[in-house]
């Protein structure tokens, strides 16, 4: 296995780690002096008998390089690295991928659900905001970076697939999912849009586009 620079398996330490929100965890590595990463790539985990693809929310010029986990009961990274204590040594290797920030060609549409957010916390802290973010949640108790992302983005719209009455302070936030708002909020024109996140959502967003946004740009980061 190698990194894309070709220099193979990466070694980094866990410096610290998190909860941004119950489930979520923030995982922090010590970083090499001379690993260098472009916002939206990913580090591959190499642990003992499997791997885990994570994208950095550091910024490239962050002391640490810092993910955000969505924590599986009884899965195995999620254990594994629940048990590891500060210090120890993780493999790692990359950085790998190509969901990158290519540029005001268009308007910029950022899609995200759940932890698919990590991509556009990187871009946020490089001062590629500049960007409508729609967040897809199902309660507002799964938001992650949010202060982060309200005041780096153009726009930032919290998308709550189960809102309840206790969510009306929440600024901003749309009552249903990202489809729905691109379906019925977006105003009609030719965007660029990157979408993070899990298949269905991939595949839903992708068919709306296709019906209302024909003539726009399309990135997609999937992960399940």
């Amino acid at each position: 296995m190698e990194s894309l620079d070709g220099k193979g398996p990466i070694t980094m330490e866990l410096v610290a780690r998190r909860w941004l929100v119950p489930g979520i965890l923030e995982l922090r590595l010590g970083r090499p002096a001379d690993f260098t990463f472009l916002p939206g790539q990913f580090l591959r985990f190499v642990m003992d008998g499997y791997q885990r693809d994570y994208t950095m929310v550091s910024a490239p010029d962050a002391e640490t390089l810092d993910f955000c986990i969505a924590m599986v009961e009884d899965g195995r990274f999620s254990g594994d690295i629940l048990k590891a204590d500060i210090q120890d040594s993780v493999q790692l290797s990359g950085p790998h991928g190509y969901f990158i920030f290519q540029g005001p060609a268009n308007p910029a549409v950022f899609v995200a659900t759940g932890t698919g957010v990590a991509p556009f916390v990187a871009f946020c802290r490089c001062g590629m905001g500049a960007a409508l973010l729609l967040h897809g949640v199902a309660t507002p108790g799964r938001l992650i970076y949010q202060d982060l992302l309200q005041s780096a983005c153009r726009g930032y719209v919290p998308c709550i697939s189960q809102p309840s009455e206790n969510d009306d302070g929440l600024k901003n936030a749309f009552p249903g999912r990202v489809t729905h708002y691109l379906e019925q909020q977006l105003t009609p024109g030719t965007y660029d849009f990157y979408l993070c996140g899990r298949g269905a959502m991939i595949r839903d967003v992708t068919a709306l586009i296709d019906q209302q946004f024909s003539d726009s740009r399309l990135f997609i980061e999937t992960y399940d």
